[in-house]
């Protein structure tokens, strides 16, 4: 530094001292600078700082910047520093871009609407939660979906305070993502649902497909299915589409005849009576239906194949000899008596009543956080106390972990070592979170009926995938 110059310079200015300029300027030192006590060149040094540092100046009087170091009143001389240009402040508006647009009562387009808006109307968005924006409307939170809204971006006008506002996640990526192929998917909308050109509710529309709709879904956008129909490619509201398991056809070659749909199919076979993949005794067991268990009946085999009905579990269809179901009343297997008599049910008899009442609901949807076909569905562990409390065993609902966990539901724990028999309450771990996470009702050795998403439905445990989550077991 040239100190003859500075204090020349300094000096000079000091004489023509011109008042004080707005405050909290930022500043960096072009070159190594003294702190002062004073703003003159006599004054005594407090520090020096580098050059490259930087500063913030709470006033400038003449040719001296005033600062704060160490919380105390400090001055530094404006000949080596430069200011740093403030970041013009932005603000952004929000402002609906079409006509009659919806505002809901919650963030979905199946949720209730509140009113409507006209077009070019300023909205307060105090935050953005996926594609809606939530606003207060008739000093309530509400939401309008974010395709309906354009938000612009402004500079303040120095000197001005800009508004608070809510910073806006930029908008969802416009890429094609794949969908579950296994899948059916369907229109869920009784009065009909738009198919736009774009993946947008301002999109063109198409046409409007009917209630109960099959649709060829090739891929998702964002809260959209891309769907292809008269070979363009359209977009529908994934919020009123119904994706389930695809139906699998009937074994091929057989012939069937309608039966009487009024009437009550049961099982009449005190041992249980196996549902069979074909209808042939040779065909491969799917699983086995308790004495008394109602079954979906929906047709009889003829021809060479005579002798079986075709019945339906989830979206499948299996076959079950006729000779052991009855359209009638179906009696209790005789038993010796029990003496004394037993207070409960056998855990043996409430297994096997809670299967044939999971049975039921085989394809009934799942539902998270319900233990009650009322709901319609169920999630794993409101299954299995559902099951349970109506086969007569009373167990308090709680969540997986606390079936695994607390020995007083559901009996000791045991190994995943041990070979599993049908009535074993089987647990699984890390299938979502980690620790215990899910469970259900083994029905043989290697399958088990649990809810599962989509649908309540049978697994094996002999799959890759359950063998690996495989936590243990517990038996009443």
């Amino acid at each position: 530094m040239k100190k003859t110059f500075l204090t020349l310079t300094t000096l000079a200015l000091i004489g023509s001292a011109t008042g004080v300029e707005a405050a909290s300027t930022t500043l960096i030192l072009t070159d190594n600078v003294n702190i002062r006590t004073a703003a003159t060149t006599s004054a005594p040094v407090i520090t020096t700082l580098k050059k490259g540092t930087t500063v913030t100046a709470v006033k400038k009087t003449g040719s001296w910047y005033e600062i704060r170091h160490q919380s105390k009143k400090a001055f530094i001389t404006a000949a080596y520093v430069k200011t740093v240009p403030a970041k013009a402040a932005t603000t952004t508006t929000y402002i609906t871009n079409t006509p009659s647009v919806n505002v809901r009562e919650k963030a979905t387009t199946s949720s209730k609407s509140l009113g409507k808006l006209a077009k070019n109307v300023n909205l307060a968005v105090k935050k953005k939660t996926g594609d809606w924006y939530e606003i207060t409307y008739q000093k309530k939170p509400a939401f309008v979906h974010t395709t309906l809204v354009t938000a612009k971006t402004s500079t303040v006008t120095t000197g001005s305070k800009p508004p608070v506002t809510t910073p806006v996640t930029p908008p969802a990526s416009t890429a094609v993502k794949a969908v579950d192929s296994s899948k059916q998917y369907e229109v869920n909308a009784k009065e009909g649902l738009n198919a736009r050109l774009s993946a947008s509710t301002t999109g063109k529309i198409y046409k409007t497909l009917p209630h109960k709709t099959v649709l060829k879904v090739t891929g998702a956008v964002d809260s959209w299915y891309q769907v292809q129909l008269d070979g363009k490619n359209v977009y529908v509201a994934s919020n009123y589409v119904l994706a389930s398991a695809k139906e699998t056809p009937p074994a091929p070659g057989v012939s069937v005849t309608p039966v009487d749909q009024s009437k009550p199919y049961k099982v009449n076979a005190p041992t249980g009576l196996n549902v069979r993949t074909a209808p042939s005794t040779t065909s491969t067991v799917f699983t086995q239906l308790a004495h008394g268990s109602s079954v979906q009946v929906s047709g009889e085999t003829t021809g060479t194949s005579a002798g079986w009905y075709q019945i339906k579990i989830g979206t499948t269809y299996y076959y079950v000899a006729k000779s052991y179901i009855t359209t009638g009343s179906v009696t209790s297997p005789v038993t010796p008596p029990v003496t004394p008599p037993a207070p409960t049910i056998p855990a043996s008899g409430i297994m096997e009543k809670a299967i044939s009442i999971g049975q039921k609901y085989l394809g009934t949807p799942y539902v998270w956080g319900s233990s009650s076909p009322v709901n319609g569905g169920f999630d794993c562990s409101g299954f299995i106390n559902y099951t349970l409390n109506t086969a007569g065993y009373k167990v308090a609902r709680t969540n997986v972990n606390g079936y695994w966990n607390n020995d007083g539901y559901l009996g000791q724990k045991l190994s995943k070592l041990r070979q599993p028999v049908r009535g074993d309450i089987i647990f699984f771990e890390n299938t979502y979170a980690a620790g215990p996470t899910h469970i259900g009702i083994m029905l043989n050795n290697d399958q088990f009926i649990h809810a599962n998403t989509p649908s309540l439905g049978i697994s094996r445990l002999s799959e890759r995938y359950w063998t690996q989550k495989l936590l243990g077991f517990k038996a009443l």
